[in-house]
């Protein structure tokens, strides 16, 4: 599956892959479904996501990620940059 990831140095979306078996959802009405974070592949509860400030989908909607990749996903959009932050 192909998503759409933030470029912060080009500010422009970058085509970004994603295994086809995971489960990345933009919304989900059903909570307690059982996810992948695009970034990590961990599986949680989709009540348990926070939205991505970089991956999205065509329309800009943000796809839900654990904590510890939004985190990470914060403190690059403070740097200005996608650099690997505590990898």
């Amino acid at each position: 599956m192909i998503l759409n990831k933030w470029n912060y140095k080009k500010h422009i979306y970058e085509s970004y892959e994603i295994p086809n078996n995971w489960n990345c959802k933009l919304y989900s009405e059903d909570m307690n479904e059982i996810v992948n974070c695009p970034h990590c592949g961990k599986k949680l509860k989709y009540g348990d996501t926070y939205t991505s400030l970089e991956i999205h989908n065509n329309m800009g909607f943000g796809f839900g990620v654990c904590e510890k990749c939004y985190k990470k996903e914060w403190l690059r959009r403070m740097k200005g940059d996608d650099r690997n932050v505590n990898k």
